[in-house]
C-alpha cells in the first residue's frame, strides 16, 4: 500500500460558488456503510465508472456530493457520483455557495479518501475546531487517480 499524504492539521477556509453537476445519485447513512450487505456508496462509484466516466471531457473533474442530511454525519444523507453538467445534460443537482473547509490528501484510492474522511470527522470533534459543520452540502473533488480535496460546509463565525 502506498503512502498517504494528508494536509489536515490546517484545512483551508474557502469560498465556493454554485456548481451545476450531473450524475447518479444514492440514499444511505454512515451505519449502513458499514455493512458489505447494505453499503451504497461503492456499488455507486462501480456503476458510475462503468457508465459515466468515458464520457468525461479532458480535464473534467470528478464529484462526490453529499447533500440532503437527515440531521448530522449519523443520518441518512443523499450522494452524487458525478461531475460538472455540460449543455447536453441536465443539472441533477446544484452544489450550494457558500463557505467550505478544504482538506487535501493524496495516496491510493480509494483508502486515501476514506482515511481523509476519518481525519475529517476527528478535526471537527476536537475541542480546538472553531469550526460547525453546516450539514447542508459536503462534497469530494477527484484532482486525479492519487489525489482528492474534501470541502466541508460550515457554519459563518459568530
Amino acid at each position: 500500500m502506498s503512502d498517504i499524504k494528508m494536509d489536515v492539521v490546517s484545512p483551508e477556509r474557502v469560498t465556493q460558488t454554485a456548481v451545476q453537476l450531473a450524475g447518479l445519485m444514492i440514499r444511505t447513512s454512515n451505519l449502513a456503510e458499514q455493512h458489505t450487505a447494505t453499503q451504497k456508496i461503492a456499488p455507486l462509484w462501480q456503476r458510475y465508472f462503468a457508465e459515466r466516466v468515458q464520457t468525461h471531457r479532458d480535464g473534467q473533474l470528478m464529484y462526490g456530493v453529499y447533500y440532503d442530511y437527515q440531521s448530522d454525519m449519523d443520518g441518512e444523507f443523499s450522494l452524487l457520483a458525478g461531475t460538472t453538467a455540460t449543455e447536453a445534460q441536465a443539472c441533477d443537482l446544484t452544489l450550494i455557495a457558500g463557505d467550505y473547509l478544504k482538506f487535501s490528501a493524496q495516496g491510493e484510492m480509494p483508502q486515501c479518501v476514506i482515511n481523509l474522511w476519518q481525519q475529517v470527522w476527528r478535526y471537527f470533534a476536537s475541542p480546538k475546531c472553531e469550526y460547525q459543520r453546516c450539514y447542508l452540502t459536503d462534497y469530494e473533488v477527484y484532482l486525479d487517480s492519487h489525489r482528492v480535496e474534501i470541502y466541508i460546509g460550515i457554519k459563518p463565525l459568530t
